[in-house]
């Protein structure tokens, strides 16, 4: 256990002191280290309560110190807390002694430090949490620096509470099959073989109890893709026609490129991002499936002309604040400062407006963010349709199974009552055509 309580203060050292993807950070970690699937589990659970809970670790820790001078010392206290918090009905004896024994590790000077802290914590638990000022008591308990909770309720006035709670619950791995290779018949038999549970399903995507099927021959022939039932129910809402010619403008990591041409027939689809390192994931994705009728170009989004094409379908899964994707990635607010939000709408505004010169008449545009905020979702379409009076909103039908909250524009919210699927907006333009008027 020492070498994996080591490894969980490196891998969360890694990923808020060094930036990184918790997601990504984790699945490295596993590819590149011999765990088994027990261990698996415990890491991942671990690294997801700390991140999930940091504000409040960090009020408890700081209630015992003022300050922690050695960082991988301080991680390794917040891995320890989170493991408490997981167990607090059990004696956290065990939890103390594999800090100290790890601490002796990194810093044997610290060893004592270690020990006293944590168990000044355990001890005075309950004694701590009733000392959280009425003030913040939002902010530490749920773990949301404070100019979120304030955000949120102001958009969410009657429900922000459960909004901020649900984030913070278990993310799922779900898969979308190939239905070119593989029947959904033939995709819950392979679950069954290999021990894994489908919980859920939303027309194509399933998702699973555990990972396991990440580890099959099947996955890796391209059978299926690691895709959420969100970003794939954008892609369905385009309603792409045989001989379409679409864009998929902000298309890296590539799922929702690839749900575009195993799902519809188009003509020609046109996958663009702005990074190069990026750029390389969705060639090697063409490769890999032998898509003749994609065409991958490093593109600003803001410069969709520069393509000089018309289109008949555009997708923009613009860049966004995040807040919907918090169960998986829940790093994503500790860096995230409420200027960023500013920033990231007029990028969201100069990417629908290089859009809406690129679409054809009776074209298609499908506006999506994994946000909730109504600054970057509902103000923004506000925006639109009054820039644009030749652009409508259309009706987007959602599976029965998926819970939707619809804007007053007509935008709509895949929201927090959806225990697995990602918090999603998306909204449907359709440009007029001259006799429409």
């Amino acid at each position: 256990m020492n070498n994996i309580k080591l490894d969980l203060t490196n891998l969360l050292d890694e990923i808020i002191a060094g930036g990184k993807y918790s997601n990504l950070q984790l699945n490295y970690y596993f590819t590149s280290k011999n765990y088994n699937k027990k261990e698996k589990s415990f890491i991942t659970n671990i690294i997801h309560t700390t991140l999930k809970n940091l504000i409040f670790i960090d009020y408890l820790i700081e209630k015992n110190s003022s300050s922690i001078k050695k960082r991988k010392i301080k991680q390794l206290v917040r891995i320890s807390v989170a493991q408490f918090l997981l167990n607090k009905d059990e004696d956290y004896s065990g939890i103390v002694f594999e800090a100290v024994e790890t601490a002796k590790i990194i810093n044997k000077h610290q060893s004592g430090f270690v020990n006293g802290i944590l168990r000044n914590i355990f001890q005075k638990y309950d004694q701590l949490v009733s000392e959280i000022p009425v003030s913040k008591k939002y902010s530490v308990e749920l773990s949301y620096p404070q100019w979120i909770i304030n955000k949120v309720a102001a958009d969410h006035p009657e429900n922000y509470i459960r909004i901020l709670q649900s984030y913070k619950t278990k993310s799922y791995l779900s898969f979308r099959i190939n239905p070119h290779k593989i029947s959904k018949e033939g995709f819950i038999e392979l679950a069954k073989k290999n021990e894994s549970k489908i919980l859920f399903e939303v027309e194509n995507v399933f998702y699973m109890s555990n990972p396991a099927l990440l580890q099959t021959k099947e996955f890796h022939d391209g059978l299926f893709f690691v895709q959420d039932a969100s970003s794939y129910l954008a892609v369905k809402a385009m309603e792409v026609e045989d001989g379409d010619i679409v864009l998929d403008a902000c298309s890296a990591p590539g799922g929702k490129m690839t749900a575009i041409l195993q799902e519809y027939n188009p003509e020609l689809l046109i996958a663009t991002d702005i990074h190069e390192h990026k750029i390389e994931i969705l060639k090697d994705i063409k490769k890999k499936n032998n898509f003749t009728n994609l065409k991958i170009v490093q593109n600003d989004a803001r410069e969709i002309g520069s393509l000089n094409e018309k289109f008949d379908k555009i997708l923009l899964d613009v860049p966004c604040s995040g807040l919907g994707v918090l169960r998986k990635k829940p790093e994503k607010i500790y860096s995230l400062e409420s200027s960023d939000i500013k920033k990231l709408k007029k990028i969201q505004k100069d990417i629908f407006d290089s859009a809406y010169h690129s679409l054809k008449e009776n074209g298609v545009i499908i506006y999506s963010t994994c946000t909730f905020t109504r600054e970057e979702n509902t103000n923004n379409i506000k925006y639109f349709t009054e820039k644009y009076p030749d652009l409508h909103i259309e009706i987007i039908n959602f599976p029965d199974n998926v819970f939707i909250s619809k804007d007053e524009f007509g935008g709509s919210f895949i929201d927090y009552r959806n225990k697995y699927l990602d918090g999603f907006y998306i909204a449907k333009f359709r440009k007029k055509g001259k006799n429409e008027f």
